[in-house]
């Protein structure tokens, strides 16, 4: 097995003596999987003005759209049957974002000479980019996005308005798959412009699960041919400009015909990233704060767990992609501008302006009050626990050393996460909050039907129909005084009450002229928000 691997490097470095050299990241493991990670900076934000979703749509093609001699080319049906004796992981896949296309693969060792020579190789050097494959893509990506995505799921609507709407006018603006216009404006000359213009050795970044001179030899060489005598062309500048900074709150209301609940979300740009030394003291104020998909923090407390208004509440510092399907970030969504962000789940309608207020109110209050020093010994705690799982397989290990590239963190975010944890004292975490969160400056997206959508701006416009729960829905229990029913209040359910009076009192401060109604068949036609 090494004589064939040896001597396929060799004959592979004899046709690619003078190219590209790539980077390449190993994370050594004794499996006998090995694992390959190619992420290239060739994201949505890239995508020319016009065509939005063309680096998504590349991406695919490059997988599906055959590859290898064009007078015999290996389809993707045939992909499928050639891979299939190495296991799923074998056959290609790719997760397309904002800034990075990130392409993941696994092979037995025994027969990773054959996948390179057979697969790798021919598949990044030698796309076809099939017209027909790229119709069959094009449809149904408008159906995602037409259906699904519009109609269905209430949950990934709101949140994607929401990247759209704290990123308006710069590439981070549209969905990564793309806009109903934009797609359809893609040809496969576009396509392949799109190729050999960013997808070029010296624009991706390889992780490799083993140090296997032979192997990294081997991939290395693979890829040096990708976009071929284009691949040191400069590459074209991305539209990725910060977003600018907002002043007073707004809303955007999407009415979804046939949500049944209201969803609401609520963000701002902040100025940091994983890679400046504040996120540290940040993440552990946002634990406290609201951790997704967990009990811990104050949103779902408050929100969730003592008046059962939906099914969670939480908050980020991060984009957090795919949120309603993961319990924890997946990695390789990296972005060099991120967004604060408040997930509110589906709702009553008639609660939707309500816990617009709450949600005001609690973060003023967080920013205002800071946290306790037993409070940061818990969150910190608890952010030690998360690590478990940001850390649980070999995987996610490989997948966050091409974050760290990405981001320029030396030691990586997950060799330094408890340290830089168990270093923080309350006085860092306190001046974090100060620094970044405020609740004055603050975009909503709200996600209602068609009924509700003009009665909520009104509501909002005008500061009435704010109300909360009422005592029957806390299930407070009454006697009888003189014949007359009286509530008897527990100790519990009136410190429910009087925080429901003091979040209906809150002054969201947002006129008609800043609250925008549109229907959800309308979004995501073109980069617009």
């Amino acid at each position: 097995m090494r004589l064939l691997l040896l001597f396929l490097v060799g004959v592979f470095l004899g046709t690619a003596a003078m190219a590209q050299k790539i980077k390449t990241i190993i994370l050594d493991t004794p499996s006998e999987l090995i694992r390959v990670k190619i992420m290239v900076r060739a994201g949505s934000a890239y995508d020319p003005p016009g065509q939005e979703g063309l680096a998504s749509m590349s991406a695919r093609l490059l997988l599906e759209g055959s590859y290898g001699d064009p007078a015999k080319p290996v389809t993707k049906e045939e992909l499928a049957d050639l891979v299939r004796p190495w296991g799923s992981g074998a056959k290609p896949s790719v997760r397309v974002e904002k800034e990075t296309a990130t392409f993941s693969m696994e092979v037995p060792r025994e027969t990773f000479g054959e996948f390179a020579e057979r697969v790798l190789k021919p598949m990044f050097s030698q796309p076809r980019f099939a017209t027909e494959e790229l119709d069959r893509i094009r449809k149904e990506t408008k159906t995602v996005i037409g259906s699904t995505l519009r109609l269905e799921n209430t949950e990934l609507l709101g949140l994607y308005a929401l990247d759209g709407v704290l990123h308006r006018n710069t590439g981070y603006a549209h969905v990564p798959i793309g806009t109903i216009q934009g797609l359809d404006a893609i040809t496969r000359e576009s396509v392949l412009r799109f190729y050999k213009t960013y997808y070029a050795p010296q624009n991706a970044v390889v992780a490799l699960s083993t140090k296997d001179e032979a192997i990294v030899k081997l991939v290395e060489v693979s890829l040096r041919e990708m976009g071929k005598e284009d691949n040191a062309r400069p590459l074209a500048k991305a539209r990725i400009n910060p977003p600018k900074p907002h002043q007073g709150r707004s809303v955007l209301i999407v009415s979804q015909p046939a949500t049944i609940a209201t969803g609401i979300h609520a963000g701002f740009p902040i100025s940091i990233t994983r890679s400046q030394k504040d996120y540290w003291a940040l993440y552990v104020a946002n634990v406290h704060f609201g951790t997704h998909r967990d009990g811990f923090g104050i949103l779902y407390d408050q929100i969730r767990q003592a008046r059962g208004y939906n099914y969670g509440d939480y908050s980020y510092i991060e984009w957090f992609e795919g949120r309603p399907f993961y319990l924890f970030p997946p990695p390789n969504v990296p972005r060099r501008y991120q967004c604060f962000s408040i997930w509110v789940r589906p709702v009553q309608h008639e609660y939707a302006h309500h816990l617009m207020k709450a949600i005001t109110w609690e973060l003023e209050k967080f920013v205002r009050d800071g946290m306790t020093p037993e409070q940061c010994a818990l969150a910190k705690n608890k952010a030690k626990v998360l690590y478990l799982n940001l850390a649980e397989t070999s995987d996610r290990l490989l997948a966050s050393k091409l974050d760290d590239d990405f981001y320029g963190i030396r030691p990586g975010y997950l060799d330094q996460y408890l340290e830089n944890i168990e270093n923080l004292t309350p006085a860092d975490i306190n001046a974090a909050i100060k620094k970044y969160l405020q609740w004055k400056d603050m975009s909503f997206v709200v996600v209602t039907n068609e009924e509700w959508a003009q009665r909520l701006k009104t509501d909002i416009a005008e500061n009435r129909n704010a109300k909360g729960k009422d005592f029957s829905s806390y299930q407070v229990d009454t006697v009888r005084v003189a014949e007359e029913p009286v509530w008897q209040f527990p100790q519990t359910k009136i410190e429910l009450v009087q925080k429901d009076k003091v979040w209906e009192s809150v002054w969201l401060d947002i006129p008609a002229e800043r609250i925008k109604v549109v229907k959800s068949t309308e979004l995501f036609e073109k980069s617009d928000f």
